[in-house]
């Protein structure tokens, strides 16, 4: 049986503004998007007919409420390839926590699916198309690095990563609704921010440490009002010497560190703080979960393929 195995990153925003609801009902956003090295592992094999999903993460979808699933229909409506694809997934990403795991989860599937079924046609920029229809953070992940996203975040600049930074990345075990989120969003509370041309240029310029005043998340006030642990986390990671952001929609939190030593000890004492308390765990929730992570300016990887 042919099959491959993709490494599928996930991403944090180092800035999220949303200027207006679209007549499409989606918003217009403007964000930062940048790759980090925690990833899922996708396996694709070859099978003669259907999709099937294998994935032992509770809550993962196993039909088309699943990204990956419509990105193996999509490929295979585009090529009118008459097989099927099984696609397993190893989780390391949590889920619905802001971190991007599912679209990096179709965007793995669309590569791979590229290479398992030898499909020259499907150049970089055909996939990234096929990927606009499948979320706002799916093109995105078939380059990776960090770009610039507008409209619903699909419309991507890429954005020189410039040196790598280290993070740590408290993700508390519950799990926050993305459409939540954006419906309770009060649009009609206006927020100054500096310009995006300043904001990009400061990106450039400053280092990761020296960016207490570019960081923004606009949807903290909706997931922070609900879940008051998520202030409290970035407080932490403050005290420790971090800048801290919360990632998309939530509930994951980033403390961004001047490097792997300190974004370690700064992991190791928010794990102690914050393991088993009833606000960072909610009943019936999964546990939390700390990492260090390091931004890097690749991608999707791809595996060899083996037959």
């Amino acid at each position: 049986m042919k099959e491959v195995k993709i490494f599928s990153p996930a991403k944090i925003n180092l800035f999220l503004n949303v200027l207006h609801k679209r007549e499409d009902a989606y918003h217009e956003i403007e964000t930062v998007l940048q790759v980090i090295d925690i990833y899922d592992e996708v396996t694709l094999r070859d099978r003669e007919k259907g999709i099937k999903i294998i994935c032992p993460e509770e809550g993962v979808p196993r039909g088309k409420g699943n990204l990956a699933y419509r990105a193996a229909e999509i490929i295979l409506r585009e090529t009118e390839l008459d097989r099927g694809v099984e696609i397993e997934i190893k989780k390391e990403i949590p889920i619905a926590a802001g971190l991007g795991g599912g679209s990096s989860n179709a965007a793995a599937v669309l590569v791979g699916l590229k290479e398992l079924w030898n499909l020259r046609s499907l150049t970089k920029e055909r996939l990234q198309g096929l990927a606009k229809g499948l979320g706002m953070d799916v093109p995105f992940f078939i380059k990776g690095g960090r770009a610039l996203g507008k409209g619903r975040g699909e419309e991507l600049t890429p954005l020189r990563a410039g040196k790598s930074f280290w993070l740590t990345l408290i993700v508390p075990g519950f799990k926050v609704s993305t459409a939540w989120v954006y419906q309770s969003l009060n649009l009609d509370l206006t927020r100054k921010r500096k310009s995006l041309k300043i904001i990009m240029n400061d990106l450039k310029t400053r280092s990761g440490t020296d960016w207490s005043s570019i960081l923004y998340n606009r949807l903290e006030e909706v997931t922070e009002r609900k879940y008051p642990c998520v202030g409290r986390i970035k407080e932490s990671l403050r005290a420790l010497g971090g800048v801290a952001l919360m990632s998309g929609s939530g509930p994951a939190v980033f403390g961004i560190f001047p490097g792997r030593r300190e974004a370690e000890r700064a992991g190791a004492i928010l794990e102690g703080e914050f393991t088993n308390s009833p606000e960072v765990r909610k009943p019936g929730s999964g546990k939390e979960k700390v990492y260090v992570a390091k931004t890097f300016s690749g991608g999707i990887e791809v595996e060899k393929l083996k037959v």
